[in-house]
């Protein structure tokens, strides 16, 4: 099996030059049952035993991740880590005190005063799952990914960022260029979860960066 690649060539208006990119296409997908059943395969353990333990992860990891602790999920280091966003800018501050002043007029506001910190609150926070994925599982894709050339070798296009891979399923067909050489660009790294790592977790974002040891 081979990762089908179609070549397009647009004009990235943010530089004012044209640009040729690979992109994935004709991807298939592999259920959870069927993931199960494959991770089982050749092992003492049943595709029950499997999904029961992928079934304890969902329910579990969640509430681990709300200790504010990072959870190593894999012997190479594949690992989940809670990740804070949320923010209010000076305009955003303003607008929302010249609303409450629009509702009680003889409150004492300033709503020009400059921003503090103490503005965030916590109810603006939210909470989400960062993913980091190990560097090693990139760097073994590479070696073991080929590339499937379409027939339809480029595709003219007029787009200020480069197009997204797409899903869709016609075979198109192609000559197999082989080879284990990255060639396409894009991140190989971690996205956000996820921004992120790329598949995977970002490392921005504050809160649990370093998780508290479980007494």
């Amino acid at each position: 099996m081979a990762l089908s690649v179609q070549f397009i060539k647009y004009l990235n208006q943010l530089i004012n030059e044209e640009i040729v990119v690979p992109r994935l296409v004709n991807q298939q997908s592999l259920d959870f049952n069927a993931l199960c059943e494959y991770l089982a395969d050749g092992s003492t353990v049943t595709a029950a035993d499997v999904s029961a333990v992928m079934k304890q992860i969902e329910t579990r990891l969640p509430l681990i991740l709300g200790l504010n602790a990072k959870v190593v999920c894999s012997p190479e280091g594949l690992t989940f880590r809670p990740k804070v966003s949320g923010s209010i800018t000076q305009s955003q501050l303003k607008k929302k005190l010249q609303a409450k002043l629009a509702a009680d007029p003889s409150l004492d506001i300033d709503v020009d005063r400059k921003l503090a910190t103490s503005d965030l609150s916590i109810s603006d926070l939210t909470a989400e799952i960062a993913i980091e994925l190990p560097k090693v599982w990139n760097e073994r894709f590479k070696t073991k990914a080929q590339f499937k050339r379409l027939s339809k070798e480029s595709v003219e296009a007029s787009e200020e960022t480069e197009p997204t891979e797409t899903g869709d399923d016609t075979n198109t067909g192609g000559d197999n260029t082989g080879g284990g050489t990255n060639s396409g660009s894009g991140d190989s790294g971690n996205t956000g979860g996820s921004g992120d790592n790329t598949g995977g977790g970002d490392n921005g974002g504050g809160g649990g960066d370093e998780g508290p040891d479980n007494n």
